[in-house]
């Protein structure tokens, strides 16, 4: 009896169809890419949760609070009192609200702002800028520190020793801290102090006043009085009060005052 044979086709590797077309992967290569796919899996997990527990850990430790502060800039604020108020000390620096600190450090007497920073590891910085003082403007008798924005300051950095006042008459009450004077007024003087202008009239100013009614009239040291009112037309008004000073001083006009309000319509009384 002849032998039997059976043909044995050969066993065919899996074919996985994809988009861009077929090909074989046996078992063992899609084997191993899942397994390198639960090694990233569980790699991923075990750094998202010590990422937790450093975090906590930073969090709740005392590494990165904060246990000094430094406070900057403070000539009439109490350092320890602008510390207190910012209420930042053994916070942690990671959630520090610095610009709520320093909304508060603001809000002291005297301080005109403040920043806050962090310095790591464990130290903050309170940046102070403080009030400063102008000059002075007096009524009933009353000499207050203004800025130069023409408000009441107090506490302040006093102003510069020669620092002008200026007068105000026809007031019924004094003066309350934080309260505006005429700002006009208060950048009017500035400028006449600064750029040379009694310097052209050859006459020191002996007297700043301001009159509701005619704004500012300046005193000068043997010379007749301006009644300058606001700084409208500034630049003609002190080059027509340095040409009726020359007039004055050669003898040519007589006046006790030159008002300089109404443009060419100069005044001399």
């Amino acid at each position: 009896m002849p032998d039997l044979q059976i043909p044995i086709t050969p066993k065919r590797e899996r074919t996985i169809r994809y988009a861009g077309g077929d090909y074989a992967q046996p078992r063992r290569e899609r084997l191993q890419w899942q397994l390198q796919a639960v090694a990233r899996w569980a790699v991923g997990v075990a750094a998202a949760a010590a990422l937790l527990v450093g975090g906590t850990w930073l969090y709740r430790g005392d590494l990165l609070r904060v246990k000094q502060i430094q406070v900057v800039g403070a000539q009439i604020i109490d350092p320890n009192a602008a510390a207190a108020r910012a209420a930042i000390a053994s916070e942690s620096l990671l959630t520090l609200d610095t610009e709520g600190a320093a909304k508060r450090v603001a809000e002291l007497p005297g301080v005109a702002s403040a920043r806050v920073r962090r310095v790591w590891p464990h130290s903050a910085v309170i940046e102070i800028t403080e009030r400063q003082g102008w000059g002075y403007w007096q009524v009933l008798g009353i000499r207050s520190v203004i800025d130069a924005q023409g408000r009441v300051v107090d506490p302040a950095r006093p102003p510069a020793a020669d620092a002008p006042t200026i007068y105000e008459a026809g007031v019924s009450a004094p003066l309350e801290t934080g309260a505006n004077v005429d700002r006009d007024t208060v950048g009017l003087v500035d400028r006449l102090m600064h750029d040379g202008t009694f310097a052209q009239l050859r006459l020191p100013p002996a007297r700043f006043d301001f009159e509701r009614r005619r704004g500012l009239v300046i005193r000068t040291e043997g010379g007749p009085s301006a009644v300058f009112g606001d700084s409208h037309d500034y630049e003609f008004k002190v080059a027509a009060w340095v040409a009726l000073m020359g007039r004055v001083r050669s003898g040519q006009l007589t006046a006790s005052e030159i008002d300089l309000r109404f443009g060419k319509e100069l005044v001399v009384r």
